[in-house]
């Protein structure tokens, strides 16, 4: 971190960058505003080497159910509680680009699975039971990166 980031601040254009080298078949650009986005919590515009690191705890080693709620923060793009159509199409189709496919309405097809009620807005309530209850689901989210 103290290598890439020698001011201990880690900008959007670096992360961008980082991923970019990561995923360097698709566009990461897209994606890499939403990670950005749920890493920087408290909304500094930057993230620090606390920040990072509680990021990659959660996301490598963290209990099942702390990865379904940070996934959610993430597609929870205005951060109101709840995810709406648009903002869990921004989320997916930055996955799709970022793996460099198309995500052919994946979008779609996931909201409807996670909105329960059917009134338009899905909770972290309806988010976390619809990823614990169906792994099709939770395959649609979190595509296998050698499927392109």
């Amino acid at each position: 971190f103290k290598k890439d980031c020698p001011t201990g601040q880690l900008d959007p254009d670096t992360f961008v960058s980082m991923y970019s080298q990561v995923f360097p078949r698709g566009n990461a650009e897209e994606f890499s505003k939403h990670a950005f986005r749920t890493f920087d919590t408290d909304n500094s515009g930057t993230i620090d080497f606390t920040e990072f690191l509680l990021a990659l705890h959660v996301t490598s080693a963290g209990s099942p159910q702390d990865k379904l709620r940070w996934a959610f923060r993430m597609y929870d793009v205005d951060g109101n509680g709840s995810i709406d159509m648009q903002e869990m199409q921004k989320v997916i189709q930055g996955v799709y680009q970022m793996l460099g496919s198309k995500d052919k309405g994946r979008a779609e097809e996931v909201f409807k699975k996670m909105d329960l009620d059917a009134d338009g807005t899905v909770t972290e309530k309806e988010f976390m039971e619809a990823c614990s209850t169906d792994k099709e689901l939770m395959t649609l989210l979190t595509p296998n990166i050698s499927q392109n």
